[in-house]
């Protein structure tokens, strides 16, 4: 996996890169910028790039190029400026007859036939403007329609791609594959970008003090709402229920449906002036970038959230996925993180232009001074690794106070591998005969337990690796975990041989053995060590007490339990089976207090660290979120994916919740519960296999089929 910052492709262009665009595929974007001077005009050069080797696919001479996007399919490119080079305007002079003239005039008549007579460029004609568009792979022009005024400053495409927004002395809306008018507003004056629904239905426009939205399919204005002072940036909620509209000193939220004013926020010490506005995903978040300070602001209560000095002239860019701001100026780029202000990365070149792509993962950049653009890599990175020779299948971690991980891989033998998670120096292997299933560190970080296939629970020092004990099912383990430090730390087991068992810290002793009708496939402890629950193979879950093992209540679903866990209190457990159906329970009654119903088997349950928050997943690629702290529970939201989610984990003490997405491309997303925001998007090579937090927060490990044990910060 690449490193943040580093640079994964580099193009070399005839121009300086000033403007950059990314398509939504990733694989191409289209660059412009100043060329060279030709008689009294500047120009401009436009290219576009193969995104993976940096390669042009074409590139041709414009002038007063204001804006180019392409296509969400990547089949085109539309753009709006001079298309062509400019052309001289040249005059013929007459040569002369030197024979006729008298003899002292000859020389000045051979001179003036030398350096005077001849064509002469004694003008140049610029290119006409014109909204052009062309074939991706070429420089084939698929239609242009000319604006000779250039009243088109700004082009949008709609998401289905069959649309294109023209805006500036005029709003238009054209049809992308033939150029042929949909509908017009010539009376629209904006200076920003227009800005379509995503059903291409609507498309939104600032007109100075007002908004404007426009009904595509009616091809009628639905209405205009005006404002106290000139819009700065506008952008459609998440929902598009409504548009987050800005001035220098306000922001307001206008009713999609009708443009009625729904709030107003006034903005905390606001940046007045001339500045450049910015909206992050959704209205959430403004940056505003003057000549020497680049601020951002929270506009659900218009406060500062922070401020950062700037060198003239300075470009700004959200990162569409991960809270993270792009700033550019004379001194360099800096990524910062916007929940925290911290700088992610920083690099001592400024640059003209720059954008991330799509999903948040890379950032190009171009100029100044240069005619190079570089895409850098924007993924988080791991802090350390760990290779193993096959997949790696589990893993556990300490807390950062000592940093340790163990992982388990599936090599010709399989073995557990300790590791410092800070630098990926291995401490310690330890060989099994089978393959191993669960492991887990206990409480303290003194010991790791693993269980095998081969049916052995085993116990280890982490400071030598000694193996303090080992204990026999007759079938294969298929989980194990420690009691609390209440419960005196003791291992917990749970095997095929239909027993779920409670072996002593100390040697390992049976302190209590539960037999079940079939296989035992998970075991878990309440924080508190109150409870113990399994799930089995009958299709049960059980709780049971600690100290006997005594059932305290059963139970059933339709269909295999995939998944159980309590809160941290201890006063609700969450079981998941493949009959789509998440159950509620109270422990201190034993009783059903809510259920989470997905289309299709439940794939986890996870509970966040102050015990409030449920989530649970199924392969309906939905995940829903749970208030358990009210009576009965509440669902709050459900959050959807391209894929089903695998598996689930909440960070201990922060409303951040881990996903893992196998396919198409394996990925652990990273969600923020409160906000509705992704934190990051961790891309897997291969399949991720499990995830696991350190107990304080500080780091975070997936397991890869790739063969890597990656340890991350906590948080980004």
């Amino acid at each position: 996996m690449s490193e943040i910052g580093e640079v994964l492709a580099k193009a070399e262009l005839d121009f300086t890169p000033s403007e950059i665009a990314w398509g939504d595929d990733g694989l191409s974007l289209v660059a412009f910028g100043p060329a060279d001077r030709v008689g009294a005009y500047n120009t401009q050069a436009v290219s576009v790039l193969n995104t993976q080797s940096g390669e042009s696919r074409w590139a041709r001479w414009t002038m007063d190029m204001t804006s180019a996007v392409i296509s969400p399919d990547g089949q085109f490119v539309a753009a709006a400026g001079g298309d062509g080079v400019v052309e001289p305007i040249e005059k013929f002079v007459e040569f002369l007859d030197c024979s006729d003239v008298p003899p002292s005039e000859r020389e000045e008549c051979k001179r003036f036939n030398e350096e005077e007579a001849g064509l002469h460029i004694v003008g140049w004609t610029p290119p006409p403007r014109r909204i052009c568009v062309w074939s991706m792979d070429s420089t084939f022009l698929l239609w242009s329609r000319d604006d000779p005024a250039g009243d088109v400053r700004h082009l949008a495409i709609s998401p289905d791609g069959k649309l294109l927004a023209g805006s500036g002395n005029g709003l238009l809306v054209l049809d992308a594959l033939d150029g042929s008018l949909r509908t017009g507003f010539p009376t629209v004056v904006s200076q920003l970008p227009a800005a379509f629904t995503r059903a291409s239905q609507r498309v939104a426009a600032a007109d100075s003090a007002r908004m404007v939205l426009v009904d595509v399919t009616a091809g009628s204005m639905r209405w205009m709402t005006g404002l106290p002072a000139t819009v700065t940036a506008f952008a459609f909620t998440a929902d598009e229920t409504a548009l987050v509209v800005t001035t220098e000193r306000e922001a307001f939220t206008l009713s999609a449906e009708d443009g009625v004013i729904r709030r107003t926020v006034a903005l905390q010490d606001p940046l007045l002036g001339t500045a450049v506005t910015v909206l992050g995903k959704g209205g959430r978040l403004m940056l505003r970038a003057d000549p020497q300070t680049v601020v951002l602001w929270d506009l659900s209560d218009g406060g500062r959230r922070f401020s950062i000095p700037v060198t003239a002239p300075a470009r700004v860019r959200f990162n569409p996925v991960l809270p993270e701001i792009a700033i550019a100026d004379a001194g360099g780029v800096k990524v910062v993180n916007t929940l925290v202000g911290t700088t992610v990365w920083e690099h001592a070149t400024g640059a003209l232009g720059l954008a991330f792509s799509r999903d948040g993962q890379r950032l190009a950049l171009g100029g100044p001074g240069s005619r190079v653009l570089h895409i850098r890599s924007m993924a988080p990175t791991s802090v350390s690794s760990l290779a193993f020779e096959g997949p790696v299948k589990e893993i556990a971690l300490t807390s950062a106070s000592a940093p340790l991980c163990v992982a388990a891989g599936d090599d010709p033998e399989a073995k557990a591998s300790l590791f410092r998670a800070d630098t990926g120096e291995l401490m310690l292997e330890k060989k099994l005969p089978g393959q191993i299933s669960s492991l887990e560190f206990s409480p303290d970080g003194r010991h790791f337990v693993t269980g095998s296939a081969d049916g052995g629970v085993r116990l280890f020092r982490t400071d030598t690796g000694e193996r303090r004990w080992i204990i026999t099912h007759t079938g294969s383990v298929t989980a194990v975990t420690f009691l609390p430090s209440g419960g005196n730390g003791d291992v917990l087991s749970a095997s095929r041989d239909k027993t779920a068992r409670r072996l002593a810290l100390d040697d390992g002793a049976e302190v209590w053995r539960f037999p079940q009708l079939q296989s035992v496939t998970q075991v878990v402890a309440s924080a508190d060590g109150r409870f113990v629950a399994t799930a089995c193979s009958d299709r049960s879950t059980r709780i049971l007490a600690p100290d006997t093992g005594a059932e305290l209540a059963a139970f059933s679903h339709d269909g295999k339990v995939r998944a159980i866990a309590f809160n941290p209190q201890g006063s609700v457990l969450a079981t998941g089976g493949d009959d789509g159906v998440v159950l509620m329970i109270a422990t201190a009654t034993r009783t059903e207090i809510g259920h989470s119903q997905h289309a299709s088997d439940v794939t986890g349950v996870a509970f966040s660290g102050d015990g409030k928050l449920l989530a649970t997943a199924g392969k309906d690629k939905a995940v829903h979120l749970w208030n358990v702290a009210v009576d009965p529970p509440q669902k709050i939201r459900t959050l959807t994916f391209p894929q089903p989610v695998t598996r689930l984990l909440f960070h201990p003490t922060e409303t951040e919740l881990a996903l893992v997405n196998d396919e198409p491309k394996p990925t652990v997303v990273i969600v923020d519960t409160d906000a509705d925001t992704e934190l990051a998007r961790l891309v897997h090579p291969a399949v991720v296999n499990d995830l696991a937090f350190s107990p304080d927060g500080k780091l975070f490990a997936t397991a890869c089929a790739d063969g890597l044990a990656r340890v991350y910060p906590g948080r980004r």
